[in-house]
């Protein structure tokens, strides 16, 4: 996707975050993978977010500001945030392309990195307006850990979460298809979000016929536009996400060395 491709590597270098290109195939066309690293630990934590966008009837992009747009700058911002950071896992960045075209990219890096030990995976996706961090799914198998640390950090953080049983797919389920703990978190208002969590649960009878939950009317859509970014959503999922990640970091680390 070269345009938005050529957004996002002027938003790094105008960042000043170095950055790698990870070029696979997918059905006879090329598709580009951004890894940021940082650090040097033995094991890796991966935060990624998807930079393409879906196309819509009749062949047009949709300008994907809310899907997904919002978290690449978040995720771009985070980068140049813990650019000196002292972690004690590598932290690798990554901008998937092809998440629309059955999680093309999250699957390509996957093969791609089988040497690495890939301790956690924690995607962005729908990042752009509201005031209440949701996050799953908590119902999937072997991610444990990170969903206590979640839950610790929103209460001790005072930040307005909300857990999915389920939660939309995305580059999480490549993740989760490797063995790899994962978490995957958004930005919503807050009866958007839970809307969706009840939507997503098996609860549609609650709602009236024809009812969809509104964040699901705006992705895929041509509404889905800049208008709708709020920056003070961003800064809060910013916030959330580096707070969650240095948790994350310490609780992993506590984890290996207890381990027999």
């Amino acid at each position: 996707m070269p345009g938005r491709r050529e957004a996002l590597e002027a938003m790094l270098q105008d960042l000043s975050v170095s950055y790698e290109m990870e070029p696979f195939a997918f059905n006879q066309t090329e598709g580009v993978n951004f890894v940021v690293t940082l650090g040097s630990g033995a094991a890796d934590i991966v935060i990624g977010g998807h930079y393409d966008a879906v196309s819509l009837r009749g062949g047009a992009l949709s300008r994907g500001a809310v899907d997904n747009a919002a978290s690449v700058v978040i995720l771009a911002h985070l980068a140049a945030r813990l650019g000196d950071q002292n972690l004690r896992h590598r932290l690798r960045i990554v901008f998937f392309d092809m998440e629309e075209v059955g999680l093309a990219g999250s699957r390509r890096y996957i093969e791609s990195h089988r040497g690495d030990t890939i301790r956690a995976a924690v995607n962005l996706d729908v990042n752009a307006y509201g005031d209440t961090v949701f996050y799953g799914p908590s119902a999937a198998p072997g991610n444990a850990l990170l969903y206590d640390v979640m839950r610790e950090h929103c209460a001790e953080a005072r930040i307005p979460c909300l857990e999915f049983p389920a939660y939309p797919a995305s580059d999480y389920l490549s993740f989760q298809a490797a063995g790899i703990p994962n978490i995957s978190f958004s930005v919503l208002p807050a009866t958007e979000a839970q809307e969706l969590s009840l939507y997503l649960s098996g609860g549609r009878g609650a709602f009236p016929a024809g009812f969809v939950p509104r964040v699901l009317d705006v992705i895929h859509s041509p509404a889905d536009s800049s208008d709708r970014v709020e920056a003070a959503a961003m800064d809060l999922a910013l916030r959330s996400l580096e707070g969650f990640l240095r948790r994350l970091d310490a609780a992993l680390d506590q984890q290996a060395s207890e381990s027999p």
